[in-house]
C-alpha cells in the first residue's frame, strides 16, 4: 500500500466522525459504566443488608460490565493484566448467572 492509498482508507474510515465526537462518546461510555457499577454495588449492599441475601443477577451484570470493559481495553492496549482480570470477571459473571438460574428453578 502506498501513502495515497493509506490516506484514502483513513479518510473513508473517519468520514463522518470528528475527534470531539469520538472523545465525547468515549467519556460518556466511561461515565455510564461507572454509574452502572455504582448502582449495582449499591443494590448488592442494600439487598445484603436488608434482605439477608446476595442478588446474584446484579453481581452477574456487574462482573459482565467490568469484564467486558477490561477485555476491550486489553484488545487495544495489550496489557496482560487487563486480559487476566477481564477474563476472571467474565468467569465470575458466568458463575453468578448459573447460580442465579439454579436459585430460580429451585
Amino acid at each position: 500500500m502506498n501513502k495515497d492509498e493509506i490516506l484514502e482508507k483513513s479518510r473513508q474510515e473517519n468520514k463522518y466522525k470528528d475527534e470531539m465526537e469520538k472523545d465525547v462518546f468515549l467519556k460518556a461510555g466511561q461515565r455510564s459504566c461507572a454509574v452502572g457499577s455504582i448502582i449495582c454495588a449499591l443494590i448488592i449492599v442494600l439487598e445484603t443488608f436488608f434482605a439477608d441475601h446476595v442478588n446474584l443477577s446484579i453481581l452477574a451484570l456487574y462482573f459482565a460490565m467490568t469484564g467486558t470493559m477490561l477485555l476491550s481495553k486489553y484488545s487495544k492496549l495489550k496489557k496482560i493484566h487487563e486480559l487476566i482480570f477481564g477474563s476472571i470477571q467474565l468467569v465470575l459473571s458466568a458463575i453468578c448467572m448459573v447460580l442465579y438460574i439454579m436459585r430460580l428453578v429451585r
